[in-house]
């Protein structure tokens, strides 16, 4: 009667970790909601034109592309926790001087402060998913996590979107930055689970070296599958950067207002919401590569007439059903790198991926920016159609050579016998 007892607490205290954490995360992914929202439309403001909107906001990104993999890294040696409050500190702080800011000069240097800010709550965010998920069911524990962040994603257009409705379109960054500040109180009761707090001393006095980067890069380069994973993450944040960027000044140029900006970007988190658990159960029963496959296919078919669409329910079905093609993807390349990467890690893969992800909203912006300045704000999304039929062409080449290496293995075992 004792052995059922330990086997059953582990379980229950990863189960009370993953509802705090998906909790602290809806609360976070609200704010981001709420600020993207409308952050394209301050930008605007001060830049006048569609396409240098796109190029500032990719400094956020190139800021954050620099600290994801030192970040990741620097979390297994010292812990998540510590880190996830000093970057929720950071970007209440950024998130109160975008409030306050009238200068071009100062929006430049704010937009590259979010993007280090942000990116130790990115690597964290899958690093501790990672860690609590057991064996066998992290597709479900990634989906349930990523369902409550996108239940805030879900919430926080409508809210960041009513706010600047009603009052002015800077009050959704206030709001913001004490919504984060609130949320600080359950990151306290988090429980850092990846050491304990003697080699946690030891390992802030290691610090980081270059060692640590270049045998982190090594391991990942002999690894294919986790290299084509690391595209697929490229191509989707690709696709999401020119939704949040570009989304709401393509509506914003068809004459819809603030709150049906939000509805959209809410619309197009719903079937995340909706389908995730599921999907990820689904994908630790059937094989999660065939579950990211069709998501990719099904998004691709969906995102080609998207910018000509111009009619409200035409938009809002079309956005729904590209993320229900998201939601098959996302969630189940984390749990597929977490099936792959030592536990020990986590952390420094995350800050891969991370990376990868940073990579993607770099790219999307100012790939977009260009065909927007030569065909127009209707070309926002051709570019994420390119890019999602290459990332089609490259996982099915994937899936052929794992095949051909099984065959010839099998093909070895049988002439061996």
């Amino acid at each position: 009667m004792f052995k059922p007892r330990l086997q059953r607490q582990p379980k229950a205290q990863a189960r009370t970790q993953l509802l705090l954490f998906s909790t602290i995360f809806f609360l976070f992914s609200i704010f981001i909601g709420a600020f993207i929202t409308v952050h394209p439309l301050y930008l605007k403001q001060f830049l006048g034109k569609a396409e240098l909107v796109g190029l500032i906001a990719a400094l956020a990104s190139f800021a954050g592309l620099a600290f994801s993999l030192p970040v990741g890294v620097l979390s297994d040696k010292i812990g998540k926790k510590r880190l996830l409050i000093v970057s929720f500190l950071l970007i209440s702080g950024v998130l109160f001087a975008f409030f306050r800011n009238t200068s071009l000069y100062a929006l430049i240097g704010l937009q590259i402060a979010f993007g280090i800010a942000m990116a130790p709550a990115w690597v964290i965010s899958e690093a501790v998913i990672k860690d609590i998920s057991p064996i066998g069911r992290r597709g479900e524990f990634r989906s349930f996590y990523g369902t409550f962040a996108n239940a805030g994603i879900f919430i926080g257009p409508l809210i960041g979107g009513l706010l600047a409705e009603r009052f002015e379109i800077r009050t959704p960054y206030i709001f913001s930055a004490l919504l984060l500040l609130a949320s600080l109180l359950l990151v306290l009761k988090l429980k850092d689970n990846n050491r304990d707090s003697n080699s946690n001393r030891n390992s802030t006095r290691n610090g980081i070296g270059k060692d640590d980067l270049l045998i982190l890069l090594r391991e990942f380069n002999q690894q294919r599958e986790l290299k084509v994973l690391a595209l697929c993450t490229v191509s989707l944040f690709f696709w999401y950067s020119a939704k949040w960027v570009f989304g709401p000044l393509f509506l914003r140029n068809l004459g819809y207002n603030p709150f049906v900006i939000g509805l959209w970007l809410g619309i197009s988190a719903a079937p995340f919401l909706l389908f995730q658990i599921p999907l990820g159960k689904l994908g630790d029963r059937i094989g999660k590569s065939k579950m990211i496959y069709l998501g990719f296919l099904i998004s691709t078919l969906f995102i080609i007439p998207l910018g000509f669409l111009k009619l409200l329910p035409g938009l809002l079905a079309t956005i729904f059903i590209i993320s229900l093609g998201t939601t098959f993807a996302e969630p189940l390349i984390e749990a597929r790198v977490t099936d792959i990467v030592p536990r020990e890690r986590y952390g420094a893969y995350s800050g891969i991926f991370e990376f990868a992800k940073t990579s993607g909203f770099l790219i999307g912006p100012v790939s977009t920016s260009i065909f927007v300045y030569l065909f127009g704000i209707s070309f926002s999304f051709i570019p994420t159609v390119i890019i999602f039929i290459l990332t089609l062409a490259l996982f099915l080449y994937n899936g052929l050579v794992n095949w051909g290496d099984k065959v010839s293995k099998d093909r070895v075992v049988t002439d061996f016998l």
